[in-house]
């Protein structure tokens, strides 16, 4: 009975968007004095439908804000996402090739930079540093969701990148009011948590 008692304490605490936010891992300490040069958004997987590949709703979610953002300041928008299923046919399009052809469908004059190869969010990094240091840029801002950033801002500053975080929020302004879009995100959360353990032993 008690044991009933507690799992139903930890599901309808997990529907609350106070506890849900307090659960958030911390972001990095805010770097002060950053002028982005450029917007970098990370991918959030590829969904297949009929043979037709398209982005998932976390990863539109995450486009329309930095295309937003890099169109308000004139900025170059890098697209950051590869192909993680393995084995894939050759002809499967990236997810930074996915993001592109929307972004250039709406703003056909933004600058648009495809980082197609990455499979996580240290090689995100590693391989947009690569393409912002040959265009001398050090200072960006990053956009993904909120549970993510502090593994990616982590990525990105070591690859000698300055970023400022931004994302979209998710989360119920009535912080004590249950919500299922409070719930769905308890699992990235905890898997966030996992991965800041496991990112400083694998990669950092």
């Amino acid at each position: 009975m008690a044991l009933t008692y507690l799992v139903l304490l930890v599901l309808v605490g997990g529907t609350l968007p106070a506890v849900v936010r307090s659960l958030l891992p911390p972001l990095p300490r805010r770097n002060t004095g950053i002028t982005p040069q450029a917007v970098v958004v990370l991918g959030a997987g590829r969904r297949q439908r009929d043979g037709q590949f398209s982005l998932t709703t976390r990863g539109l979610r995450r486009l329309q804000l930095a295309a937003e953002m890099a169109h308000e300041h004139s900025l170059p928008l890098v697209v950051s996402g590869g192909i993680s299923t393995t084995p894939h046919a050759d002809n499967e399009p990236s997810e930074a090739q996915l993001m592109a052809e929307l972004v250039r469908r709406r703003w056909p004059t933004m600058t648009v930079l495809e980082e197609g190869k990455s499979r996580n969010t240290w090689e995100n990094a590693v391989y947009s540093g690569e393409l912002l240091g040959q265009r001398s840029i050090d200072e960006i801002m990053l956009v993904s969701d909120r549970a993510h950033l502090p593994r990616a801002l982590l990525c990105f500053q070591s690859q000698g990148v300055l970023a400022q975080a931004a994302w979209r929020k998710r989360l119920p302004k009535q912080e004590w009011v249950p919500s299922a879009g409070a719930l769905s995100m308890v699992p990235e959360i905890w898997y966030e948590w996992l991965a800041l353990v496991w990112y400083p032993l694998r990669y950092l």
